[in-house]
């Protein structure tokens, strides 16, 4: 999915949240603003809005000299995660559908995204994505997918989603052998293997790493990460990011997302805080 002009105002923000995570100084929130729009005015559209995104958070790293602004935040929200594990738990265990339970609270967990938006509700998007209908669910597809697989895939997204993750992954492990995929250094909150660790994934799954950009851009992963891609029976797509890069990618690839930005969900033809399950062709 090619980077839109909507992208730019959008990516803009994120580098004055991130640096004002970091410090008060306003001389130097001043800097990285108008370090970022000079690359902005320089950044292809035709390129990924991730791709771009990882040039933008090198800028506020070069200038605050912080490489992970997020630390305690996405910390704090896996510690969240966590403490609501038994719940979680609790919910999929009195469900009818244990799987289709445990998709959508991995689903709900998306909401946890600092670079969409760092005011949200997760109790609030649990209720929310339990209740209501999917904009887009091909869960039956899934399940069909799952039972001829032996071998799965998951890219997580975020960290605090990662333990709504676990949910998920603690009922697919009945089908075939998991393999976790988070980004080998910080970036924006999305996970990494400190965060996948908190969360007990190691005890369930293998772990490995992609690449230091937002989503999954494959020419930038390690080789090792890419055999696992091209052999997996099915790709579980967490998140904007995956879906903003791996799109147009070919595979047996299941995106679980909520649409929280207004780009993405026209491309989806979904509302925002749709929540989508979607195959690809």
């Amino acid at each position: 999915m090619k980077a839109r002009l909507e992208c730019i105002p959008c990516l803009l923000k994120q580098s004055l949240n991130a640096t004002r995570v970091v410090t008060d100084d306003q001389a130097v929130q001043e800097k990285v603003l108008k370090s970022v729009m000079a690359e902005l005015l320089d950044s292809p559209l035709d390129s990924s809005p991730p791709l771009i995104a990882h040039t933008i958070y090198a800028i506020v790293d070069d200038i605050t000299g912080c490489d992970d602004p997020y630390k305690s935040l996405k910390m704090e929200y896996n510690r969240i995660a966590m403490g609501m594990y038994p719940d979680l738990k609790d919910i999929v265990d009195k469900s009818d559908d244990r799987l289709f339970t445990a998709v959508k609270l991995a689903i709900a967990g998306n909401i946890i995204d600092f670079g969409a938006d760092i005011q949200f509700d997760v109790e609030e998007t649990i209720r929310d994505v339990l209740t209501k209908e999917f904009a887009i669910n091909d869960y039956s597809l899934f399940v069909e997918s799952l039972e001829d697989s032996e071998n799965i895939l998951y890219l997580a997204d975020n960290a605090g989603e990662v333990g709504f993750d676990r949910i998920l992954i603690e009922e697919i492990i009945d089908y075939a052998d998991v393999v976790y995929a988070v980004k080998k250094k910080p970036i924006i909150n999305d996970a990494t293997i400190d965060d996948a660790i908190f969360c007990g994934i190691d005890s369930i799954a293998e772990i490995v790493t992609t690449s230091d950009t937002p989503g999954t851009i494959l020419e930038r992963c390690d080789p090792e990460f890419v055999e696992i891609y091209r052999s997996a029976d099915v790709i579980i797509s967490k998140g904007q990011g995956n879906y903003e890069t791996l799109s147009e990618e070919a595979g047996n690839i299941f995106f679980m997302l909520l649409a929280k930005c207004p780009v993405i969900a026209a491309d989806l033809g979904v509302g925002i805080g749709d929540a989508v399950l979607l195959s690809t062709p």
